[in-house]
């Protein structure tokens, strides 16, 4: 693998090519997608020496994983922070809001940074991952993109202390719009929390696709639920004062949290618009004394002075107002309603509204997940499934079981997909010209013994090419066995050895070997080809070969004539040097 001199860390390691562990499985999850062999991986790794700029970071390298992984956990406490502490800023000490806005000011700098960081990070563009300067910053600062971004790392959390002044001078309108407009925001968020979530789950904890989308709903649901929770509990208190027959239980509620909450700061959070309520020694008996007989919100408000009165935590009503939500999400029929009004009426069922199509939504998709998954995905688990039942039945071993589940996870790469149906019903020429964008371009132009046939010879060929699976340390060809077929090497890396053990080198993407097997009956291997990644690999058989080009007499002439030409010249090579063995991939 190719290593780039330039953007060195100080390991000595630099952080912009495409990096593999020692045993050459690519350490970027994202990588194993677009680039699937070790050939790829090096082919790219060539590519970042010659053409990468000193300042762009390939998408695909240990430091977007590592800061990919980070970003996640930034943007998650980013986000349950500015939840939580819009929703119980009234409730918070001066000093914890302090810190409360130093933490969050220090995860929105991670994330402008990241902002920052994709203007010289690459991007994959229909399978091709983009490392020009110009168009990374074209792709990067469309309109709807910087506006997206640069809404998410705006600190909101400044805003804190002139709100909850806003809250002591009963001018909350500014104060309710934000909530709800940061609720909005923020649940939309979740779907660039599940993006970076992917890159955790693949490389830090190694869970399968499948896995991930049995957990991304139910991190969803939890995000949700946090965020609409914070939103039950502010949104009453907040719409209390909008209310203009409840002025005497808005003004009561805001100076018994004023003087026996928190004990607030005439400097800080003055409260300069009316006269506060005098000392009052038994805020209950006072309450119960001077509530207005037509009041609708006497409940409410005696709940939150219950928690005054007995000193509840923050923690303790985020729990309560968590509860009542899960309770709505389900229609538990707990009612949010702090009077029979308009305002309050309409809170409660956007919320009880949201909470149903969020929570059917979930439903709906775990029975997709679950039972309902599209038909490949169900037919590749019911092969899983007979595996399993195969094993058990021959009493075979784990390691096995393992093995053949592997093998036809890469075969169908997590997907079942039949290509019967469409070689049926796809016209000959739809059908040959896909065969041949599959194998003409990657593999039989490459092949010396197939240069001078003409594409209609070709396209019969690739028609008859048979595919296979192989994975580590499978072998491929055994040396003395007899040759029937030549190889296609589609993917992968394979080793060649003597009869001896001797390794002679490697077989990377698009190499051919065994063409000998088409032209010389009994022919047997001179080498052991064993692959040392996932190896695909198409196979084309003697006796297909012959039936095709038979026809084509002149044709067969040519071809074999150059085989036997090559043949010839090993011979002589022999002769002349006969303690050198000498090796030929068409000869394998």
């Amino acid at each position: 693998m190719c290593h780039s001199a330039r953007n060195v860390t100080a390991s000595g390691r630099p952080y912009s090519y495409v990096p593999t562990d020692v045993s050459g499985v690519p350490v970027h999850p994202e990588t194993r997608i677009y680039y699937r062999s070790r050939t790829k991986i090096a082919a790219e790794n060539a590519r970042l020496v010659r053409e990468l700029p000193p300042f762009i970071i390939h998408p695909f390298s240990s430091f977007r994983k590592c800061w990919e992984m980070v970003m996640y956990f930034v943007l998650t406490l980013h986000l349950v922070t500015l939840a939580f502490a819009f929703a119980f800023a009234p409730h918070l000490p001066y000093k914890v809001l302090w810190r409360i806005q130093l933490f969050d000011c220090v995860l929105c700098a991670m994330l402008g940074t990241e902002f920052a960081l994709k203007l010289v990070t690459g991007y994959v563009s229909q399978g091709e991952v983009i490392l020009e300067p110009s168009r990374i910053v074209r792709y990067r600062l469309r309109w709807w993109n910087v506006v997206n971004r640069m809404l998410l790392f705006v600190p909101y959390v400044l805003l804190l202390d002139e709100l909850v002044r806003a809250f002591y001078q009963d001018a909350v309108t500014a104060y309710l719009c934000l909530v709800i407009y940061l609720y909005l925001l923020c649940i939309w968020r979740f779907r660039s929390i599940n993006w970076y979530f992917g890159t955790v789950a693949r490389s830090l904890f190694g869970l399968s696709e499948k896995q991930i989308r049995y957990l991304e709903p139910v991190m969803d649901t939890l995000y949700v639920l946090h965020w609409t929770s914070c939103l039950l509990y502010v949104v009453p208190m907040l719409t209390l004062s909008l209310l203009g027959n409840n002025k005497f239980e808005a003004s009561f509620l805001v100076d018994v949290l004023w003087s026996h909450d928190h004990h607030r700061d005439d400097v800080l959070y003055p409260i300069s618009h009316r006269s506060r309520l005098p000392p009052i020694s038994n805020v209950r008996a006072y309450f119960q004394e001077h509530l207005p007989k037509s009041s609708e919100c006497g409940e409410f408000v005696a709940a939150r002075l219950h928690d005054v009165e007995h000193n509840v935590s923050v923690a303790y009503r985020y729990l309560r107002a968590m509860m009542i939500t899960f309770k709505i999400g389900v229609q538990g029929g707990h009612s949010l309603a702090i009077a029979h009004d308009f305002l309050h009426e309409w809170t409660q069922s956007l919320l009880l509204l949201g909470g149903w199509i969020w929570s059917t939504y979930i439903l709906l998709l775990l029975i997709r997940t679950i039972i309902m998954a599209d038909a490949s995905e169900t037919q590749y688990d019911e092969i899983l499934n007979e595996i399993d039942a195969f094993c058990r039945r021959m009493r075979l071993g784990d390691r096995i079981s393992r093995k053949m589940s592997r093998h036809f996870a890469c075969h169908y790469r997590m997907h079942y997909f039949d290509v019967r149906p469409i070689r049926i019903q796809a016209s000959d020429n739809l059908r040959r010209t896909v065969l041949m964008e599959i194998a003409f371009q990657p593999l039989l132009a490459r092949c010396d013994v197939f240069r001078d046939l003409p594409p209609y010879i070709l396209q019969d060929i690739a028609d008859e090419l048979r595919f296979g699976i192989y994975l580590e340390h499978d072998t491929i060809i055994q040396a003395g066995s007899l040759a029937n077929s030549m190889y296609f090497l589609a993917i992968g890396t394979a080793a060649v050895y003597t009869p001896d053990g001797v390794e002679l080198g490697h077989l990377i993407d698009g190499a051919n070997f065994g063409a000998i097997a088409l032209f010389r009956t009994g022919a047997k291997r001179t080498v052991s080809v064993v692959a040392l990644e996932v190896c695909e690999v198409y196979r084309l058989e003697r006796a297909n070969f012959q039936k095709l080009v038979k026809p084509h007499s002149y044709l067969l002439g040519q071809v074999v004539k150059q085989a036997e030409k090559r043949i010839l010249e090993r011979s002589l090579a022999n002769d002349e040097f006969p303690d050198e063995q000498y090796y030929d991939p068409f000869f394998y």
